[in-house]
């Protein structure tokens, strides 16, 4: 497959960075920072140029030029860096399209996910008929990083013509380095409890003491009611004769 139709396709998805590096399956990822000076798809494809990129914190540069097969697209100079949750692009002498489009300058930076941008060329908005030029266009990729690119020109596709994206100083770098720093520092164990319980439950043991319903302490104050009738008292001794009379 042409790496002009990946760029293509890269592109257009908003992932131009993601294009710029790989990684091998099971291998731990410190970084994900890349960078590269222009991409074009359409008539007149350019890959990404120069273009680095960096997985394992250090830093990678390059720089160099590029120009699509017709001359119609032209870059004079970029200088790329990536690396340590870090990328630039700075890209000089750009020009397409017969001069329709150009930039004398243009760069982009990626700092641990902040990204910054900065374009002296033909000002951002419509261009002819079916361009456009926009300025610092920024997208969110699939694996967490962020990606910046300074200047996007687009062509619109008319009958019997090819639409076309170019791509100029675009950074990619993810937060705090985009990726995991190392292998954790201790593997997680599952502890079991370094002590046992330090009290035992304090309801085991027997009551202190018996119900306290105690039993009277003294005889009734009143006594209970008698069941028969009353008998009167025995007549007293030496009163029972009659009084004399007459």
């Amino acid at each position: 497959m042409r790496i002009a139709a990946l760029v293509a396709a890269g592109v257009t998805a908003g992932g131009a960075g993601l294009l710029l590096y790989t990684t091998t399956a099971g291998a731990a990822e410190t970084h994900r920072d890349a960078a590269y000076g222009i991409s074009a798809s359409g008539t007149a494809p350019i890959s990404v140029t120069p273009a680095v990129s960096s997985t394992d914190g250090s830093t990678k540069t390059a720089n160099g030029g590029a120009s699509s097969s017709d001359g119609t697209i032209k870059l004079g100079s970029a200088t790329v860096r990536a690396g340590g949750g870090k990328a630039s692009a700075e890209i000089s002498g750009f020009t397409a399209f017969g001069g329709l489009v150009t930039a004398s300058k243009a760069t982009a930076t990626c700092t641990n996910g902040q990204t910054s941008s900065s374009v002296s060329g033909t000002p951002a908005g419509s261009v002819g008929r079916n361009g456009k030029v926009a300025y610092g266009v920024q997208s969110t990729n699939s694996d967490g990083t962020t990606t910046i690119v300074a200047m996007r020109v687009t062509i619109t596709a008319g009958a019997g013509t090819e639409a076309a994206t170019i791509n100029l100083a675009v950074a990619t770098c993810g937060k705090n380095g985009g990726g995991p720093t190392g292998s954790p520092s201790t593997t997680p164990t599952t502890a079991k409890p370094t002590t046992s319980a330090t009290v035992s439950p304090t309801a085991t043991s027997s009551p202190t003491a018996k119900p306290t319903t105690a039993r009277p302490t003294g005889n009734p104050t009143q006594a209970p009611p008698t069941t028969g009738t009353p008998t009167a008292a025995p007549p007293s001794p030496g009163k029972t004769r009659a009084p004399v009379t007459g």
